[in-house]
């Protein structure tokens, strides 16, 4: 990470861990089933290693293969922008200014809303940025909205309202005369 100048970590994520569960429950099945056929069918006591290797074998690849994807992904809030990187064999990174994010809102079903993850969702003026499924997604959207109510914003703000002025008519002559008649004018 190369940081700018003046430029503090405030909190660093890792998301929800997706996909773990199913090849997780099917490396422990597997191994179940061979403890288990290894005490009653003499074939399998002889080949246990083997089918240790062909039957929990892959899924142990899965799993620690998604593990691996799962805690390289992380979600950084500095002081000036938020930052999405992750990835494996194709790294990724991602950064959003602060002054650019013009909202943020939480995606929840009710299953996650009991769980209290959900996904954080930036609106900027580019687009929607999806940091992902998180913990406590409520409270990085306060933490997000925090620092943008602190970023000093150089610019005009998105409310003002521009009015015409129109100039005074005596200000300004739509012909004026030409030489000598100029001062008869005044």
């Amino acid at each position: 990470m190369v940081w700018r100048d003046d430029e503090e970590s405030l909190i660093a994520i890792t998301p929800v861990a997706e996909g773990l569960f199913r090849p997780l429950l099917s490396l422990v099945t597997a191994v179940v089933l061979v403890q288990y056929g290894a005490g009653r069918v003499h074939f399998i006591h002889q080949h246990e290693g083997l089918l240790l290797l062909i039957l929990a074998g892959p899924c142990l690849v899965v799993v620690l293969t998604r593990t691996w994807r799962w805690r390289s992904y992380k979600v950084r809030v500095t002081n000036e922008r938020i930052i999405v990187e992750g990835g494996v064999a194709h790294h990724f990174r991602s950064s959003v200014e602060l002054r650019n994010v013009m909202s943020s809102r939480v995606e929840q079903r009710f299953a996650e809303r009991l769980l209290q993850r959900g996904s954080v969702l930036l609106e900027t003026a580019a687009g929607t940025m999806d940091i992902g499924r998180v913990r406590q997604p409520a409270a990085l959207c306060r933490l997000i909205d925090l620092q943008r109510a602190n970023f000093r914003i150089d610019g005009v703000p998105f409310d003002t309202v521009f009015e015409f002025e129109h100039p005074d008519l005596h200000d300004y002559m739509v012909n004026p005369p030409r030489g000598r008649d100029r001062y008869l004018c005044e």
